[in-house]
């Protein structure tokens, strides 16, 4: 079956009231952003820090048995307004990915979907966002596709917004989450030798000692998740689909295998 022990990390991108169209599958509305928070809160959920995480990563710690970490891609202007004001009532942490080259600007990098351009926060929100308690991490420089650069090329997206973010911010920068989801070897290596702790991916499943902290597992929260749908994210780590087809691919081979045997 699916590996869902652990904590369980949440990704989310935008949320505001006019979702968007052909990206609409990454924002949320803020009523359905204070209903999830609202559900964790009353569900019992302990929000952990990606530090905490870690902790329970490298065995430093135990996993509390409902326990969530929320993460923030690409540092929209609109937290400010529609996320920030939730974390505070219910007490809740999370941590914001930046990318670096463009505070301030615009999601330049999906253009090509055709939706209207979001508004990315400035570095006075970033610092607001900070002395708020909430982690500021790193997005790379200009949200590539990682895996199609060279390794230099890598490295300057790496390296060079942790640099930049923390001279602008006055304090480290410990974690990356990879653009697009997309990582390598090379990747990863890059990541660790520029200083960072950890590091996010978009692969589903729960964050225990058996989880490379370069390679954190996420399940992204989409537009068109359910109440019930969000509630099975954040218990298990796991969409319904892949959670489906993770547990198709370990029981077919299974399967087979039993059917063979009789056969003989």
């Amino acid at each position: 079956m699916p590996d869902t022990a652990g904590v369980k990390v949440l990704v989310y991108h935008w949320v505001d009231p006019d979702p968007g169209r052909n990206l609409r599958a990454w924002g949320l509305t803020p009523d359905t952003f204070v209903a999830q928070m609202t559900a964790l809160a009353d569900g019992g959920y302990e929000i952990l820090s990606l530090g905490e995480v870690l902790q329970v990563v490298r065995g430093e710690r135990p996993s509390p048995p409902k326990a969530v970490a929320l993460t923030f891609d690409d540092g929209y202007r609109d937290v400010l307004d529609h996320v920030l004001p939730v974390l505070r009532r219910f007490g809740f942490r999370a941590t914001f990915f930046l990318v670096s080259d463009r505070v301030g600007g615009t999601n330049g990098w999906d253009a090509r979907y055709g939706d209207p351009p979001r508004q990315l926060m400035g570095w006075d929100e970033a610092r607001a966002l900070a002395a708020e308690g909430m982690e500021i991490g790193s997005h790379s420089r200009t949200h590539p596709f990682l895996t199609s650069l060279s390794e230099s090329e890598m490295e300057r997206e790496i390296r060079g917004s942790k640099d930049l973010i923390e001279d602008r911010l006055g304090r480290p920068v410990r974690f990356f989450s990879y653009p697009h989801g997309l990582h390598d070897v090379r990747c990863r290596r890059l990541v660790a030798g520029a200083g960072y702790t950890g590091a996010c991916s978009t692969r589903f499943g729960g964050n225990g000692v058996r989880t490379d902290p370069f390679q954190l597992h996420r399940s992204e929260i989409t537009y068109y998740d359910s109440a019930w749908s969000f509630s099975f994210k954040a218990r298990t780590g796991f969409g319904m689909r892949a959670w489906a087809t993770a547990t198709l691919g370990e029981l077919l081979p299974r399967f087979v295998k039993g059917t063979r045997e009789v056969a003989s």
